[in-house]
């Protein structure tokens, strides 16, 4: 099982004992839950998980602390995000391309 897998698997488990047990005010803090799963979709570990494992993360991450509420607030926009992913996508394909006519510059050198 891989570490992303045990981590929902233990997440799974915990998510309603961390809900009831919060300090914060549970309606307050959904905006902040439901940014940092949108923000969990860009990042490579989680882009495949399923909707609902990462909202079980966000939620996780968020009322135990890993991840504060002003981290969150210093996020861009969703929509800027969304636009920085596509140009990162953008780019690093372009980039794929000069790779490989690098090296068979550096083949028909040879």
């Amino acid at each position: 099982m891989t570490k992303i897998k045990e981590e929902i698997e233990k997440i799974h488990k915990e998510v309603h004992k961390v809900i009831l047990s919060t300090k914060y005010d549970k309606y307050k803090i959904v905006p902040y839950i439901a940014r940092w799963a949108a923000e969990l979709k860009y990042k490579e570990e989680y882009k495949d998980l399923l909707d609902s494992e990462r909202i079980n993360i966000a939620i996780y991450d968020v009322l135990t602390g890993k991840v504060s509420i002003e981290d969150i607030k210093k996020l861009p926009p969703l929509e800027t995000r969304k636009k920085l992913s596509i140009l990162q996508t953008t780019i690093s394909s372009e980039e794929q391309p000069e790779k490989s006519s690098n090296e068979k510059q550096k083949k028909s050198k040879k």
